[in-house]
């Protein structure tokens, strides 16, 4: 996926975010997590609403790179992504873009085999964390194979 596509799929989910976000843990309602795959963009692993643009995290890898790009839009800029699995934690470092409309594109780097992404990958749960907001993006049992093939995919 390109940085401007990333882009524009990403920016309706800052007012998802910052709707849903108050100081208080939220959980997605009919989002979920869905595999895509082409040999020209690699793989990409998104949480959102079937069949629109409404995302709130992304990764996206090329085959066997061990590198994971994870994206996601903020209110504000932020200089990391927060990402949490279970007792794990990680602050990625990110790069803030101002996004079209309100918010920002939030892009961080990571191995695929990060503590919270090899978490994430082991037990299918992950919180997105934007400061004092969290975003639980757990995966539902039909999410799960997904998952572990992304990663699968990743893998070095």
């Amino acid at each position: 996926m390109n940085r401007t596509t990333a882009i524009i799929a990403l920016t309706a989910s800052v007012l998802l975010l910052g709707s849903c976000m108050h100081g208080q843990p939220y959980v997605a309602g009919d989002m979920g997590w869905s595999l895509h795959e082409t040999p020209e963009e690699g793989a990409k692993l998104a949480y959102g609403a079937p069949n629109s643009d409404n995302v709130a995290l992304m990764l996206t890898c090329q085959p066997a790179s061990g590198q994971v790009l994870v994206s996601t839009n903020s209110a504000q800029p932020a200089p990391a992504i927060v990402l949490k699995s279970g007792k794990t934690e990680s602050a990625l470092p990110a790069t803030a873009t101002p996004s079209m409309g309100e918010g920002h594109f939030l892009e961080a780097g990571a191995k695929a085999n990060d503590p919270v992404l090899a978490s994430f990958a082991r037990t299918g749960d992950i919180t997105l964390v934007q400061g004092k907001d969290s975003m639980k993006l757990s995966a539902a049992g039909g999410d799960r194979p997904q998952i572990t093939k992304f990663f699968a995919t990743c893998a070095a």
